[in-house]
């Protein structure tokens, strides 16, 4: 099996979080997105899998070499100047000969936690002999995902979550599996494989959906962060606090549905509530953090300020205001 996984994303909803490091690259339940799904993927029988980077590459490099299994040396990396979108990324890695045209690819999202079973997708287009199969999830909630329409188990088209009758809508994954009659076709340069490489192949009735079950999270956003935290936890997965490698919390200090980055402390006397604590923030006794996120404010002072409105200066920390939600 050969895998890529997408990690070249500007990762702006997450902002300020994304502001030193890539999307995969942000922790959960204290390791890095990007090091549990390549973990995955290699457990899945991947042999060859290559990650795409554009925004802060380093951190997605750095995330796996300090993994401590053995997935870092199947890793490529395919760096992209300027983002490419799916396809183009996908071309991009083939004409670099990072990836082969004449077996199928598995492509993952970079921004998920999931354990779908890959195996059985790609035994499922193997076995229907599809130019491209989709992994979709029922959308009972219509949340806010890319939405794809399936007549029988062919995809038929993609909707906006509001679609009243005909072809049964589905969440998209980030999950797909594409032919070699297909990579062929796909250019090295910036296109979607959804709305590029795709339509063709759907017209054909060639494209086809393999609906799962299992656990499947995104992080898109502040809000999900945060909440998909507090689902975790409530699943047994984490604690209520989550600490990433050198983050403490003293024995004085009041902390609930918190997670805490690499060398973030909460000192005696102070409280944090529903929020994330930076890399090397300090929330000091008497001070109250509660449904927000805190950075490093030399971390935006060094940015683009588009979005510096989102937000306010404490200190030498910076706090953008996380309104619950549930994942």
């Amino acid at each position: 099996m050969q895998a890529m996984i997408l990690a070249a994303g500007l990762g702006t909803r997450l902002w300020p979080l994304t502001l030193d490091r890539a999307k995969p690259a942000v922790p959960f339940l204290g390791q890095p997105l990007i090091r549990q799904l390549v973990r995955h993927v290699r457990r899945s029988g991947a042999e060859r899998i290559v990650v795409n980077t554009h925004h802060q590459p380093e951190s997605v490099v750095e995330a796996l070499d300090e993994s401590s299994d053995d997935a870092r040396p199947l890793v490529a990396f395919s760096h992209e100047h300027q983002i490419l979108g799916t396809g183009g990324a996908i071309g991009w890695a083939i004409a670099q000969g990072l990836l082969r045209r004449d077996e199928p690819l598995v492509v993952v999202n970079g921004k998920l936690f999931t354990d779908i079973d890959l195996v059985m997708a790609l035994k499922a287009h193997l076995e229907t002999r599809a130019a491209v199969t989709m992994v979709l999830k029922n959308n009972p909630t219509k949340a806010h995902f890319r939405e794809v329409l399936v007549d029988g188990m062919r995809v038929v088209g993609f909707g906006e979550g509001r679609v009243p009758t005909g072809p049964a809508p589905f969440l998209f994954t980030g999950i797909h599996i594409i032919s070699p009659e297909v990579l062929t076709g796909i250019p090295a340069q910036v296109s979607d494989t959804v709305a590029d490489i795709y339509p063709p192949w759907i017209e054909q009735g060639r494209v086809h959906a393999h609906i799962v079950d299992g656990r499947w999270w995104e992080f898109s956003t502040l809000e999900r962060y945060l909440g998909l935290h507090r689902q975790a936890a409530s699943e047994g997965l984490c604690p209520d606090v989550v600490l990433s490698p050198g983050a403490r919390v003293a024995a004085e200090a009041s902390a609930t549905r918190a997670v805490l980055w690499e060398g973030a402390r909460v000192e005696a006397g102070a409280t944090v509530r529903n929020a994330v604590v930076g890399a090397g923030v300090v929330i000091s006794g008497g001070e109250r953090v509660e449904d927000a996120v805190v950075v490093r404010s030399s971390l935006v002072a060094g940015a683009e300020m588009e979005r510096g409105d989102q937000g306010f200066v404490w200190g030498d920390r910076f706090v953008v205001p996380v309104p619950q939600a549930n994942a």
